[in-house]
């Protein structure tokens, strides 16, 4: 593991550089009394043509920009069988049905942009719930739109 010593010193250190912690630095580099840091644990990888050209689809999963996480084991899914494509393995043991489960690859990203880099320049709106939910706890007035633009209506 490497050792780096930073030259700054910072009032805030965002830890990973992914969607969310690029969008908190974003926010919190607008108050020009703070000085913001984030911390990423992938490379910037700005002419990645993996990640730049959507024609190549897929070439950046399981390499060295994708941390190659899997899930615990699911007794939902069953085991693969071989020529199944998403799995069964529902065993019969007497009266019972046993399921062994299996994990599935859970991709995520370890490049600054985490995720969203891998994610092939698709891009899909959360839930409306979701922002008015931010914006009341962030105290703004959801009926207005928001005075930040984190309400449904604010991000627009």
């Amino acid at each position: 593991m490497a050792c780096i010593t930073l030259s700054r010193n910072f009032t805030h250190l965002i830890v990973g550089g992914g969607t969310a912690g690029l969008a908190l630095a974003a926010r919190l580099s607008k108050h020009t009394e703070l000085n913001i840091g984030v911390l990423e644990a992938g490379p910037a990888a700005w002419d990645n043509p993996g990640i730049n050209v959507p024609g190549k689809f897929g070439e950046t999963l399981e390499g060295e920009l994708d941390w190659q996480f899997e899930t615990v084991l699911q007794q939902q899914l069953g085991e693969k069988k071989q020529g199944e494509a998403n799995g069964g393995g529902v065993q019969r043991d007497g009266e019972r049905e046993r399921r062994n489960g299996r994990s599935l690859k859970w991709p995520r990203g370890k490049v600054l942009g985490g995720s969203s880099a891998l994610n092939f320049m698709t891009w899909n709106r959360g839930c409306r719930g979701d922002y008015d939910a931010w914006a009341t706890l962030l105290g703004e007035t959801v009926r207005d739109g928001g005075r930040e633009g984190w309400s449904w209506k604010g991000i627009k």
